[in-house]
């Protein structure tokens, strides 16, 4: 059964680029612009892997990552940012092992499908 990935990122064209790249690797993958369309999708569906983007209107990857983790703490949550001082952010805003990893914007399509599949391969689901 492939591993279901949730996305969330209120850029349009990357939203489709990582859902069309998941996908074509054999990924089930849902995905939405809108974070408040996220939060529902979280809290209804069981996903094993998250990519939020950090900064968003609404809610932000900071609080869908929590929503994500307070009802499954297993899902592999990436934040997703075209910020330089993201990893920073992360380590002081966030507790170090709620997130699996950062994904930067421009993302590099090796370095995301290596990221994903690592998480496959660890992952107990």
């Amino acid at each position: 059964m492939p591993k279901k990935i949730l996305i969330v990122d209120d850029d349009p064209s990357l939203c489709n680029s990582f859902t069309m790249l998941l996908r074509s690797e054999g990924y089930s993958v849902d995905a939405t612009t809108d974070s408040l369309e996220g939060e529902i999708l979280v809290k209804k569906n069981k996903y094993d892997i998250c990519l939020f983007d950090y900064k968003m209107k609404g809610l932000n990857g900071k609080d869908l990552l929590k929503i994500t983790k307070n009802g499954n703490p297993l899902c592999s949550v990436f934040i997703v940012s075209a910020m330089t001082n993201i990893e920073e952010l992360c380590k002081k805003e966030i507790k170090a092992d709620l997130v699996a990893g950062i994904i930067s914007k421009p993302f590099y399509v090796e370095e995301l499908l290596q990221k994903i599949a690592a998480i496959d391969q660890d992952s107990p689901h």
